[in-house]
């Protein structure tokens, strides 16, 4: 619910990552942002699928689109870096 995603995202000095394996629209990102949009100081940092689908091993898809365990791990560091 969405008090509970604000509490959270004050918890972490207003960061929000969220990481989904399809396409940003109509996700989960889009329903964090929904929910904290008119909140002043929440960021919410989207990993989700890119680019026209392809076929592939899953690993591989998740690392070609950036949602792999490495880029999730990357966007904490550089999210919470500060």
């Amino acid at each position: 619910d969405a008090q509970t995603i604000l509490a959270s995202a004050r918890a972490t000095g207003g960061q929000i990552i969220t990481v989904e394996d399809h396409y940003k629209e109509g996700g989960l990102g889009e329903a964090v942002l929904s929910a904290v949009g008119a909140e002043p100081g929440i960021i919410v940092n989207r990993l989700a699928v890119s680019g026209v689908p392809r076929s592939g091993k899953p690993n591989e898809l998740l690392d070609i689109f950036g949602i792999s365990a490495k880029h999730i791990a990357k966007a904490v560091r550089q999210t919470f870096a500060n």
